[in-house]
This record gives C-alpha cells, sequence and structure tokens, in this order.
C-alpha cells in the first residue's frame, strides 16, 4: 500500500474540547471503492464534503486518533489550510504512482536518419 507521512500544520482537536491536537498523518492512496462509499455516505452536493469524507477514508493515522474515530465529522473542525495540505498529499501520491512516460526525450533513438541531420558525405564536398 502506498502512502504518504506528513504534518498538518494547524492540527485536529481529539477529543472534542481537551486541547489535544494532532499533527502527523499517513494517507493511503485512494481507491474507487473509497469513491463510491463517499458518494453514498455524503452525496454528491458538496465536493468539499465529499473529499473531506474520502480524507477520513484514505486516512491510515492522524496523530494518536484511534483509526474509527477519524470520521468526516471530525475532520469538519479542521481549519481549511490543513485541508490544503491532505489535498496536496493526495496529489503527490497519485504522481508518484502514475505510469512513467514511456516517451522520455532522453531515451528516444530516431527510427531512421533524416536528410536534414544526416552529414555530407566527403565524395558530394568540391
Amino acid at each position: 500500500m502506498m502512502t504518504k507521512t506528513d504534518s498538518l500544520l494547524f492540527g485536529v482537536e481529539y477529543p472534542a474540547g481537551s486541547g489535544l491536537l494532532h499533527y502527523e498523518f499517513e494517507l493511503r492512496l485512494p481507491t474507487v471503492r473509497d469513491n463510491i462509499e463517499a458518494i453514498q455516505a455524503v452525496g454528491v452536493e458538496s465536493n468539499l464534503q465529499l473529499n473531506l469524507d474520502m480524507f477520513a477514508r484514505t486516512l491510515v493515522r492522524l496523530g494518536t486518533i484511534p483509526p474509527e474515530a477519524i470520521t468526516l465529522e471530525l475532520l469538519e473542525g479542521m481549519v481549511d489550510d490543513d485541508y490544503d495540505v491532505l489535498a496536496q498529499a493526495r496529489s503527490e501520491l497519485k504522481k508518484k504512482r502514475m505510469r512513467p512516460s514511456s516517451t522520455s526525450p532522453a531515451s528516444d533513438v530516431p527510427s531512421s536518419p533524416s536528410a536534414d541531420t544526416a552529414s555530407p558525405s566527403p565524395e558530394s564536398s568540391s
């Protein structure tokens, strides 16, 4: 399982009202199943809510918060800049997972020499 570990800027308070903030997180790559379950849970009216529910499903760890307590409702109380941190982590995970480009300029070999790049033959020089 591919994951990304990082830190939130402001943290998530848990338990509520305790003043105890949790910063360190580990996020896994979201799956189609996560997306389906999030849509079934919150619908598609609010993209922000849908994404928060996806984060709740894909956070492997958030400080010492028990995994079952990492919910949409918990994340709704987080500072919006921390939402951006999670979104960036997800984006980085997706980039790491992408198939490498097979048409890298450094590895391309021309299929045949062209007239523009061929060296002149010694016989044609006068």
